[in-house]
């Protein structure tokens, strides 16, 4: 064999070698939620532990606490009396009221 077969012989094994290590890495990655967590991770999923274990998760039979979900948003302009409600309380002798608790619009019918 001449010396540059030699050489395309190494090269060639070489890539081949490197290729297979980044594939047998890419399979041992878990992913949840979307995001890609290396061999060994621990993630919190519906309350419990899971760790990446070449690339399932096992459960660590751990509660954890998974953060709640922000609240939803409301456009405070959109949380307004509408005639037939502000109508409806004068009725009463009263104020259409409103208020934003926990992220909804809360309407009802106040004292003056």
């Amino acid at each position: 064999m001449t010396k540059l077969a030699r050489l395309m012989a190494a090269a060639i094994f070489f890539i081949v070698s490197a290729l297979a290590a980044a594939k047998a890495h890419a399979i041992s990655d878990c992913v949840y939620g979307g995001i890609n967590f290396s061999d060994g991770a621990i993630a919190c999923q519906s309350g419990n532990q899971f760790q990446c274990s070449d690339g399932d998760w096992q459960s660590l039979d751990n509660s954890c606490a998974t953060p709640p979900p922000p609240p939803a948003v409301v456009n405070p302009a959109a949380c307004s009396c509408t005639d037939a409600e502000t109508a409806d309380c004068d009725q009463k002798g009263e104020n259409c009221c409103v208020s934003l608790e926990a992220g909804s619009c809360k309407k009802l019918c106040c004292p003056r």
